[in-house]
């Protein structure tokens, strides 16, 4: 079959890659970091193993560690603070006790990630609310363009999307390659969040760099409730 004579445009789109959050190149390389320090012999890092205490949401361990006058703001080799590993695992009451304690919001890694942007992809709704309440920037770009609601939408996060959108995070921001949240929404598949982004007034015929939308990109994935929520929308 003439996929190009079909959907009336060429197939050969560039297929945006997957943005998941559960695996991230830093975190990675701070576990190979991690096996390399000796066992015997040394004490370790106070900023490490704040670090370490904010992943695992061990808040008498974070507590002791700023009572003992550690940074709130200390940050890893790959860029990350205490906040950003809580948020990314959802750890919501260390990261209640780091912005208690004064930690920079809107502080970036190595990629440029926030921790809003890190938990809106993982879907941490209870981190999202706590960070936003607090003044965190929703519209804040990482070095691939990404926001918390393209995360979030890629990541089939509809009620984040939701919330992100509430506290006025741009609905048509594009990221690098001109991809909003619905154009990357409507690529997976995830069509609660292509609902959600139309209710909230997402431009549903806006193009990306390569001049595709995301009709024709859920046309290519051959997602058909995404076809149909965009369609009836007036999609074209």
């Amino acid at each position: 079959m003439n996929l190009d004579r079909l959907f009336g445009f060429s197939t050969a789109i560039p297929a945006p890659a997957r943005r998941s959050q559960s695996i991230r190149t830093t975190t990675l390389c701070a576990v190979l970091l991690a096996l390399l320090i000796p066992l015997r012999g040394f004490s370790q890092d106070p900023s490490a193993e704040l670090l370490e205490a904010a992943k695992k949401g061990d808040l008498d361990a974070v507590k002791s560690i700023l009572g003992k006058g550690g940074n709130v703001n200390a940050k890893g080799t790959n860029g990350r603070t205490g906040l950003m590993e809580a948020a990314y695992w959802g750890r919501v009451d260390a990261a209640k006790l780091f912005l208690e304690k004064g930690a920079d919001l809107n502080a970036k890694d190595q990629d440029d990630h926030t921790a809003l942007i890190d938990a809106a992809g993982n879907g941490h709704i209870q981190v999202v609310q706590a960070l936003l309440e607090k003044g965190a920037d929703p519209n804040v770009k990482s070095k691939d363009g990404s926001t918390a609601l393209i995360e979030a939408a890629s990541n089939n996060r509809a009620e984040v999307v939701s919330e992100l959108i509430s506290k006025k995070a741009n609905v048509d921001e594009k990221d690098k390659e001109g991809r909003t949240a619905l154009i990357l929404a409507s690529n997976w598949g995830h069509d609660e969040v292509v609902k959600a982004l139309i209710d909230k007034g997402a431009n549903i015929n806006v193009k990306d760099k390569y001049g595709y939308s995301a009709l024709m990109y859920a046309k290519r994935e051959n997602h058909p409730k995404v076809i149909d929520v965009l369609s009836r929308a007036g999609a074209k």
